[in-house]
């Protein structure tokens, strides 16, 4: 089947808004997950992964507060709703089939 001229523009105006959100992502390659993950350490930074299992974490201030652990590498921010969130943090996205690997 063909796209209707409204899925057309849904289309278009998306791919405007994900280029427009590059202007505040710094975006590398690498070889490797071991070697994207080096550079994260090498950077200092806190790497949490998205989880869609019955396991997974919501990211509300309450739920974070129930999970916080004192041996996180990053010192959290202390302002308002965001005092949980590491200042150097790292997410890191899968798919929705296999998670990230």
């Amino acid at each position: 089947r063909c796209a209707t001229d409204y899925e057309l523009k849904a289309r278009t105006a998306h791919h405007v808004f994900a280029q427009k959100a590059t202007e505040w992502l710094t975006l590398r390659e690498f070889d490797s997950t071991a070697e994207c993950l080096a550079a994260l350490k090498e950077d200092q930074r806190t790497v949490w992964a998205t989880d869609l299992s019955q396991d997974a974490v919501c990211l509300t201030p309450e739920d974070l507060r129930s999970q916080y652990s004192n041996d996180m590498n990053d010192t959290p921010r202390q302002d308002s709703n965001n005092d949980l969130l590491p200042n150097r943090l790292a997410i890191v996205f899968g798919t929705e089939s296999v998670g990230c690997t």
